[in-house]
């Protein structure tokens, strides 16, 4: 049938017998996910007139942000949920405390191999370890869903990862997947999908491959997926099973049968073959995820902070690897390094106990390193390790964008948690073998020479609203817009454009537009007038499915934003929020700052001093949104 997973995948979500690439279809997701944006998600779904959720066991609700809750305005927040919760008899809640979500989910087995799982946090594509298709989405797209049950979604083309040997010693996922970022580039996964597949996935152990999706949402895929095998199934039949009293072997045996894998002749847009072993360790340096040297080139950088934690890299996988480098062969603890802190957050309660029991914990609290409550911790920059202006991080984290982890004029490295353990100890950048050999680093990885990716069809990303330029776009009430050119640069992320530290406390949208671009460009609020129009390079919006880093920009009175290329979730939040996303890279070489632009939305073209450029128009399903000021507009509109 030539088919990928992605294709049926959401052919099954869609009640299809084939989905082909590009088809827009509306999709029935399994589950649907959301956390502590859960509160502003129930406000958005009030407005659309539903008293009622319409299928409430789909729903899975966790506290994990900000927790525990660190103002007061926080708690309230939780509180808000809380009650939402109980109200609609949402059975998948889960409280402060018990951990991340994408985790807290993968444990509770709660998804499936084969499922769709659309969630309102960009690392929803964590779910492709279980050989799950998991998409994030925007809090407007949530709401909507929790009112009909359904959402449309683009069936994009995908990337196949084919993996042969086995990682050698001292090199985990986090430096494969650090690696595949650099390789992809900051352009190929967006609106794509990835799957993962070949020998080499099964020499990896089930914590190593939730470590492979959840990175890859830095590279602007849609979903990540990771053929399934016996040791998923195992792994899933053993937490179904003492749920439910069913035989394990059973349970497999169903998952087995049920599970969705690629044709054999799928079709694919582009292809990386990758042997682990040619694999070494990394580091991402600021303020990007794909900006990875080896080891060795970084190694002696002075840290102030190492951090081990969050939804990639805090499971009792990770902790048992810190654990090791902390604790020296003949038993003493290496203590953490005079003005260096070392933070510690498991990624779940389950987490924790086992680490209690295997005394991991124990050998933290020798080294001087600090504990925090399972959750996200400092990742998004709300509190549990915010660090000081001009201090330096080395973190497990999956994000390293200027200003995520709350002050944008501090540095952010990512490593796999050995080397942030070591890292602790020296107070400065190393590899754990420089605390046993006395090596300057652990062995250096090559930027795997010769090793790229091969694109079999089209290399430029797809974007939501690809079609044929050539069409109108039905748009017929001569739909146009003309302004001030604000202009800025690549990789322009949600952190910079709408600090994650006020995701939680500002609610008001005008309010919001007092913060837009706030850590990039902080004369904007003050300067922007209504109808201004922006113009950015590749990859707008990469980042966190952080919406309001779309409101504040409308609230502020930007119309248009005019890019080379848009993150696949920034994209759809514009749309859902009547927010014209335009993907015209000859436009943006042509237009200077300060000058003023048109955009004819009828004949697709944008017009400057430099003359006239034409644009992709809208989907279908995109128009009828944007026509209607916005998703939910429009839902109101139709009931």
């Amino acid at each position: 049938m030539n088919q990928t997973f992605v294709q049926k995948a959401l052919a099954r979500a869609a009640g299809k017998e084939l989905a082909a690439v590009g088809e827009i279809v509306d999709a029935r997701p399994d589950v649907v996910l959301s956390h502590d944006n859960t509160a502003a998600i129930a406000r958005l779904f009030q407005t659309l007139g539903s008293a009622r959720v319409a299928h409430p066991d789909q729903l899975a609700v966790t506290l994990d942000h900000a927790v525990p809750a660190p103002t007061a305005q926080h708690a309230e927040n939780h509180a808000e949920i809380r009650r939402f919760v109980a109200q609609q008899g949402i059975r998948h809640f889960y409280e402060a405390g018990r951990g991340i979500c994408h985790q807290v989910l993968s444990e509770e087995a709660l998804i499936l191999p084969g499922q769709l799982i659309l969630g309102a946090d960009s690392h929803t594509t964590h779910f492709g370890w279980l050989g799950a298709l998991g998409a994030g989405i925007g809090r407007s797209e949530v709401a909507a869903l929790w009112a009909t049950g359904q959402l449309w979604l683009r069936v994009p083309e995908t990337i196949r990862i084919e993996l042969t040997g086995a990682l050698p010693d001292g090199v985990t996922a986090k430096d494969l997947s650090l690696w595949l970022l650099q390789i992809l580039g900051p352009e190929a996964g967006l609106y794509r999908a990835l799957e993962f597949g070949g020998p080499g996935l099964s020499t990896l152990s089930v914590e190593s491959r939730m470590v492979i999706p959840n990175m890859m949402a830095e590279s602007g895929a849609k979903s990540a997926y990771l053929e399934p095998d016996e040791t998923v199934f195992a792994w899933l039949g053993e937490r179904i099973a003492a749920r439910t009293g069913e035989p394990a072997t059973q349970i497999e045996g169903r998952l087995a049968a049920t599970t969705l894998y690629p044709d054999r002749d799928a079709s694919y847009v582009g292809r990386i073959d990758l042997d682990l072993s040619e694999i070494g360790p990394g580091i991402a340096c600021p303020d990007n995820p794909a900006n990875v040297r080896p080891l060795a080139d970084v190694a002696g950088t002075h840290i102030d902070q190492a951090f081990i934690g969050t939804c990639t890299n805090g499971r009792l996988e990770d902790l048992a690897r810190a654990a090791g480098v902390l604790r020296a062969p003949d038993g003493q603890v290496r203590h953490v390094a005079a003005g260096t802190r070392l933070l510690i957050i498991p990624a779940s309660s389950e987490v924790l106990r086992a680490a209690i029991e295997a005394g991991y914990v124990n050998t933290f609290l020798e080294a001087g390193a600090m504990l925090g409550v399972p959750g996200c911790g400092p990742c998004m920059g709300n509190h549990l390790g915010i660090p000081a202006t001009g201090e330096v991080v080395l973190s497990s984290a999956n994000r390293n964008f200027r200003g995520r982890m709350g002050n944008p004029e501090s540095a952010v490295y990512l490593a796999d948690p050995a080397v942030v353990a070591a890292s602790a100890v020296l107070g400065r950048i190393a590899g754990p073998r420089e605390l046993t050999d006395n090596e300057t680093a652990l062995r250096a990885a090559r930027p795997l020479p010769g090793l790229v990716l091969h694109n079999d069809g089209n290399a430029e990303p797809a974007q939501i609203g690809d079609r044929d330029a050539s069409r109108s776009n039905g748009i017929s009430d001569g739909r146009a817009y003309s302004g001030r050119v604000w202009k800025y640069g690549d990789d322009v992320n949600t952190d910079v454009i709408f600090p994650g530290k006020y995701t939680y406390n500002v609610k008001e949208e005008t309010e919001m537009a007092l913060h837009a671009l706030e850590d990039l460009d902080p004369r904007f609020a003050g300067a922007v007038q209504p109808g201004d129009i922006i113009v950015a390079g590749r990859n707008w919006g990469c980042g966190s499915s952080r919406e309001q880093a779309v409101v504040c920009l409308k609230a502020a009175g930007v119309r248009v934003i005019i890019a080379r290329s848009f993150a696949r979730i920034y994209f759809r939040n514009a749309i859902n929020n009547g927010l014209l996303p335009v993907v015209c890279p000859e436009a943006v070489a042509a237009i200077a700052a300060g000058e003023t632009v048109a955009v004819d939305v009828d004949r697709c073209i944008v017009r400057c001093a430099a003359g006239e450029f034409a644009f992709p128009p809208l989907s279908d399903s995109a128009l009828r949104i944007f026509e209607a000021g916005g998703l939910l507009p429009m839902l109101r509109e139709a009931a």
